[in-house]
């Protein structure tokens, strides 16, 4: 097995795959300029290189198309697929944080306890603070007139190792790390491989990536870890999208 081959299988299998996400993110990615359209072939094709059965993208297609994330035209005896109008509304709509080579919410974040009200057990405790339960981070804004919120400080370099697992869990980190290891094998690999595995370790990095980019406690985790698994990941994802 070539180092390539390994590298792919191993991108596949590092965490739980989706294929009708998988496709979005191919589709999405390819038609970032313009809506492009891809044959049935090359989509099984591709994901077929990948690990994914012709069984698994048939229903994986038939799928987005029912819920109105692609449309398809056949041309002879090939059917052609590219996202539907709402599907490239709503991809566009995640580009900035995919794409973005820096934080997100660079100024920063606040901590924010919530105050629970709720009566409906006749609590004598309602207005309690739950502190490990309702912990929760938000973008820098103001709360100080929500009198069932308070705003608290904390200190970027003394951070405690429970509070980075209420905002990343354990297996999220250890996804993080395992994609850093094989993010940075790749770009140290030198050798470029054929346009086929090409295609498959760009999808499968940025899938990667596109799952964590798209909730805001990753950028947290980016912002008070600068040296952490999924800031390391964020700088060789983008390092491998313009390689690629």
């Amino acid at each position: 097995m070539s180092n390539i081959r390994k590298l792919i299988d191993d991108l596949a299998n590092v965490d739980l795959i989706k294929t009708w996400s998988l496709i979005i993110t191919m589709l999405g990615d390819q038609s970032r300029s313009s809506n492009t359209s891809f044959s049935g072939t090359d989509i099984r094709t591709t994901l077929e290189h990948i690990g994914i059965k012709p069984e698994a993208t048939r229903v994986a297609l038939h799928r987005l198309k029912k819920d109105g994330w692609i449309d398809t035209k056949k041309i002879g005896r090939e059917v052609f697929y590219q996202l539907s109008k709402d599907g490239v509304s709503q991809t566009n709509a995640a580009y900035e944080d995919v794409y973005r080579e820096t934080n997100k919410f660079p100024e920063g974040w606040k901590l924010i306890l919530n105050v629970q009200n709720d009566l409906s057990n006749g609590a004598a405790e309602s207005n309690s603070i739950h502190l490990f339960k309702n912990v929760f981070l938000t973008p820098n804004e103001s709360y100080l007139n929500d009198v069932q919120s308070m705003e608290l400080g904390f200190d970027r370099d003394k951070i405690p190792k429970w509070f980075e697992n209420r905002i990343i869990n354990a297996q999220t980190l250890e996804v993080a790390n395992r994609l850093d290891v094989l993010a940075q094998k790749f770009i140290t690999h030198g050798k470029m491989p054929n346009e086929l595995d090409l295609v498959a370790i760009r999808i499968l990095f940025l899938h990667h990536w596109r799952k964590m980019a798209l909730r805001n406690n990753t950028w947290a985790h980016i912002w008070l870890f600068k040296d952490g698994p999924i800031s390391q990941y964020h700088k060789k994802v983008i390092k491998i999208l313009e390689m690629l």
